[in-house]
């Protein structure tokens, strides 16, 4: 697939993104059919789209809802990113619909219109799946579609949708800034970008430099805007866990009941609220607050969470010391962040904010895992392990505690830990997994075999 060059505009990211929608046989106007519920954000965006999904999933008048997800990134394989009714597309479907698009661009017929002379004849990674995507939720019929932003929003290539049925954004932070900027501002302006004319929106709280934005991009399309608030403790029995996840069940909440007042305006008010109460209880997202125990180690937990920025790792930290105040073991810790990440000011977040209790020991390895289908483009080979070791260094200087170790890979770190602390008779042991989600994904397939 091809990649973004400098020289090219990113301002043409949407209608070459356009132009390989008509490549492979359809209309932009084609989006609208999917009434799609568009979500971007910084931190949350993920989880508010799984509650979103489950949410939509229970709606059931007078059928059932069959519910398209469009999310990345993926955690063990790329059929996760393409979802209906909660559950993964099968690795048959995703043949068929993956062959169906590849080969229809690399068809002769239609010639493919060219934005400009620096126009890729390819589409990125991410392109070729938002494609798939829609090529597959058009195919299998579904009667909404939750599109999860990839990066930003303005320029993103799920931002090609023109009338989505609303949108919302999530809590934003700094984050990607080679591509956002290093400001909340410019990020607020790039998220706000999914906001078109005349379609309700929705936030959580924000900056007050942020809201301003949104609030002035909003005006822009006029499009009314909700600022939600977190969900009150005791309302709902939240599926994911985490006192933050509040935040992301009410945007979801918000959206899901906007689509239905705009999709099923004479459905009886008592079954919306049934629907979003079981929706939210019902809701699960892989690899973010997740704990899980292995058949195979019952005196070892795993606590992953796919943390990469500054507020997300915050919410992770208080997680995990709400979850330490429920037992009494010892505590490991397994970290990695991707090269462009400050592991630095994650680590200090962490050492923050994990609650009581010292990590015993600290691992650190690279987002490398054994499987040959899990290459990953975006993480940087250093054969010295350079930043793992520098993530020890640091880890040591912040904890006090010089008990680390480094390893090559993600199999290599958790077959120390079974091996370490597995078959302990003498105290329970509980991992921490967190700082990238290809780390957690790399953990669940190698520690539990799925997600």
């Amino acid at each position: 697939m091809s990649r973004l060059s400098d020289a090219r505009k990113v301002e043409d990211s949407i209608p070459e993104f356009e132009a390989f929608i008509e490549k492979i046989d359809y209309k932009v106007e084609d989006l609208d059919r999917l009434n799609i519920i568009h979500v971007t954000g910084t931190k949350g965006k993920g989880s508010t789209c799984a509650f979103a999904s489950s949410i939509m999933q229970q709606v059931n008048s007078p059928r059932k809802l069959k519910v398209g997800l469009f999310t990345s990134p993926h955690l063990i394989e790329a059929c996760e990113r393409i979802q209906i009714n909660g559950k993964p597309i099968s690795k048959e479907l995703f043949t068929k619909y993956f062959y169906e698009t590849y080969n229809k661009l690399q068809s002769p017929t239609p010639p493919l219109r060219k934005v400009s002379a620096l126009s890729p004849d390819m589409p990125m990674y991410f392109y070729f799946l938002n494609l798939m995507a829609i090529h597959t939720f058009l195919s299998e019929g579904v009667d909404v579609a939750i599109m999860e932003v990839g990066i930003g929003g303005q320029y993103d290539s799920t931002n090609a949708v023109r009338k989505p049925v609303v949108c919302g954004i999530a809590s934003l932070g700094i984050d990607h800034q080679a591509l956002l900027g290093s400001t909340i501002e410019s990020v607020a302006w790039h998220k706000a970008g999914i906001i078109k004319d005349n379609v309700p929106a929705f936030t959580v709280p924000q900056e007050d430099a942020a809201i301003e934005v949104i609030r002035s991009r909003a005006a822009e399309r006029n499009a009314p805007l909700t600022v939600t608030e977190p969900l009150q403790i005791g309302k709902y029995q939240l599926g994911i866990p985490g006192d933050h996840q509040r935040i992301n069940a009410a945007l979801a909440e918000a959206l899901c009941r906007e689509w239905i007042r705009v999709k099923m305006p004479n459905v009886d008010a008592a079954k919306v609220d049934s629907w979003v109460t079981e929706g939210i209880r019902l809701a699960s997202w892989p690899g973010r607050s997740q704990t899980f125990i292995t058949p195979r180690h019952q005196n070892l937990t795993w606590h992953v969470d796919g943390a990469h920025t500054i507020e997300s790792m915050t919410a992770c930290a208080k997680w995990f010391a709400g979850e330490r105040a429920t037992w009494s073991g010892q505590s490991v810790l397994l970290f990695n962040a991707a090269h462009e990440r400050s592991f630095y000011d994650l680590l200090q977040t962490l050492k923050k904010h994990a609650g009581e209790g010292e990590f015993i020991e600290a691992i650190f390895c690279p987002n490398i895992t054994n499987r040959a289908d899990s290459q990953s483009f975006v993480v940087q080979n250093d054969e010295k392990l350079t930043q793992q070791h520098e993530s020890a260094r640091i880890w040591t200087e912040l904890s006090g505690n010089p008990a680390t170790k480094v390893f090559p890979n993600i199999n290599a770190a958790v077959e120390y830990v079974e091996n370490k602390y597995g078959s302990s008779i003498d105290a329970e042991t509980h991992v921490l997994a967190t700082g990238s989600l290809h780390l957690v994904g790399g953990v669940l397939d190698a520690a539990k075999g799925s997600i």
